[in-house]
């Protein structure tokens, strides 16, 4: 089949009752009874941002030979541009009010939409692994705190595997308690999760308020007298990689934008809201890595920043004695606490929930959880942990393919669609759909998206690998990773939509189909069931059968 206009839509429409579509023409996808206000999004932010891997990705900036002040000014840019793209790409979800995996079918075609669905479950598994790494940290500054002699069992792992056999304890001890949450509902975690970013809050902000309180030759103040080595060009490169390395730790989050924003009651909810709760959340807790590494690398770290949160508590407890060891307690029980109301909702119920876009019939939203959590221990986490440069160049890996993404979805909802989805047309699963494209497949948004990350691949192999030499300019684009693959992934997809454009239904037209919607969606809400994840799956199923 070839691509197709808008004909399937006048004739479904003109079997619309006239009363039904006046009464109904306002209506929308629904969203179960879960709508956002304006502080629900500011909440979202708190528990997505604050976090030890975001702390750490600031800390981690003064491990590759930044200043705290070169380090500040990269996050502040990188969460700057980060924010904008967020509210660049949650506009759609809060208009259309449908998630990101109904929305990719109107970019990638209704078979071609398993391909970034997949692509985000790769690095969902990835970061869940890498967040229960470090939570599961957390959980052995705990025991230690109690139970110093736990330092002794022996360390079965390589000197260089960013782990040892009691942290590896922790580790599994972290994952077990995150599949508890997983069994519950999103819904029913919503209080602990609120309860996760303020205790974390409270904690970056006693954390940061002692270390600037260090005095005296081994405490801040020489820290401000501090240089780099790098100089002139070599030195902009390094910020810039950096700035992309504060993108991509926030990349995925961005890319799903829509499953959040499509609960919001307003459109003017997730501009203004989420461009300022993001810039202070983001920036205070990347600000606040930077400033505690750097005023304590020289009393704590003998000269070394302390990147990584957890080596630090461990020297707070051998150096404080009997005080240490009670103020890391608490201080890394408040973030396990938080790594797990950000690694359950954020990485596997997001890709469970893909998973169960894929597979209705055979996995739900628990299910595809349990199946990430368990998938996450095969690309060996805790080696992506192993140095700063190490975390840094796995946050801006993932970029070189996001970043695309992202772009595709731009530029297809504000320029090729004009601001309009056909929303029946979504759920139909057939060359009647105004999306089926060729064969359920819109072959130019693929070409666009291979000619975005093409000129980043050699600098990605060489960031995975580190093995053999790479041109300068190729390292150099590299470094824009997520800009550069945003711009030209919206500039070849705009461009190949013009040479060979497609017939999309008018607006009015949509509009009769968002009053068709509401009729099912109606329907489906008197049926519902009482968990909101399994909701979300059975809205699909339900889809699924009608586009049958």
């Amino acid at each position: 089949m070839g691509e197709r206009g808008y004909s399937a839509c006048a004739s479904r429409t003109a079997n619309l009752e006239y009363g039904s579509l006046m009464k109904l023409s306002t209506s929308r996808p629904q969203t179960n009874g879960h709508d956002a206000d304006s502080l629900q999004f500011v909440q979202l932010w708190f528990l997505v941002n604050m976090n030890i891997s975001s702390y750490e990705t600031g800390s981690a900036l003064l491990a590759v030979g930044m200043t705290w002040w070169q380090a500040i000014i990269v996050i502040l840019v990188g969460d700057f541009i980060a924010s904008c793209f967020a509210v660049l790409n949650s506009y759609s979800g809060a208009q259309s009010h449908v998630g990101y995996p109904i929305v990719s079918r109107s970019v990638w075609g209704m078979w071609g939409a398993y391909f970034p669905i997949l692509t985000r479950i790769l690095p969902s598994i990835v970061w869940y692994g890498v967040q229960a790494v470090i939570g599961g940290k957390m959980v052995y500054v705990c025991i230690r705190a109690i139970w110093p002699s736990v330092e002794n069992i022996h360390n079965t792992f390589a000197a260089d595997a960013g782990i040892t056999t009691a942290q590896f304890m922790g580790y599994v001890i972290f994952n077990f308690f995150c599949c508890i949450l997983i069994w519950f509902p999103p819904n029913k975690l919503r209080h602990y999760f609120h309860v996760g970013s303020v205790l974390v809050f409270i904690a970056n902000l006693a954390l940061l308020g002692w270390a600037l309180g260090q005095r005296g030759p081994d405490g801040f103040g020489p820290v401000f007298a501090s240089r780099t080595d790098l100089k002139g060009s070599a030195l902009a490169w390094n910020m810039l990689n950096g700035i992309m390395s504060v993108i991509g730790s926030i990349a995925s989050g961005i890319l799903n934008q829509n499953d959040f924003t499509r609960f919001a009651k307003r459109t003017n909810q997730v501009t203004w809201t989420q461009f300022l709760s993001f810039n202070f959340t983001s920036a205070f807790i990347h600000i606040a890595g930077v400033l505690v590494t750097a005023s304590t690398q020289i009393k704590y770290g003998k000269g070394t920043p302390l990147w990584d949160v957890s080596d630090l508590f461990v020297a707070m407890q051998d150096q404080l004695g009997s005080k240490g060891r009670a103020a890391t307690f608490f201080l890394a029980a408040a973030f396990i606490i938080s790594q797990c109301s950000i690694n359950v909702p954020g990485n596997v119920l997001a890709a469970g929930l893909d998973i169960a876009s894929i597979l209705p019939r055979y996995v739900n939203l628990r299910r595809g959880a349990y199946i990430i959590a368990a998938l996450s221990v095969a690309p060996v986490p805790w080696k992506q942990l192993a140095s700063g440069s190490v975390f840094l160049s796995v946050l801006s890996a993932y970029a070189v393919f996001l970043g695309p993404m992202v772009g595709l979805l731009c530029v297809h909802y504000y320029l090729i669609q004009k601001r309009v989805f056909h929303i029946p047309d979504l759920y139909e699963g057939s060359s009647k759909s105004a999306y089926w494209y060729t064969y359920g497949f819109n072959w130019r948004t693929f070409i666009a998206w291979v000619c975005a990350v093409v000129p980043s691949m050699p600098g990605f192999v060489h960031s995975i690998h580190g093995a053999g030499n790479i041109e300068e300019g190729a390292t150099h684009i590299f470094n824009l990773t997520f800009i550069l693959g945003f711009f030209l992934a919206a500039f070849f997809a705009y461009m190949l939509h013009w040479i060979f454009p497609v017939e999309y239904p008018p607006e009015n037209c949509s509009q009769m189909e968002l009053a068709m919607e509401g009729i099912e969606g109606v329907a489906e809400s008197n049926g519902s069931e009482s968990e909101m994840g399994e909701k979300n799956v059975s809205l699909f199923r339900a889809k699924e059968a009608l586009a049958a």
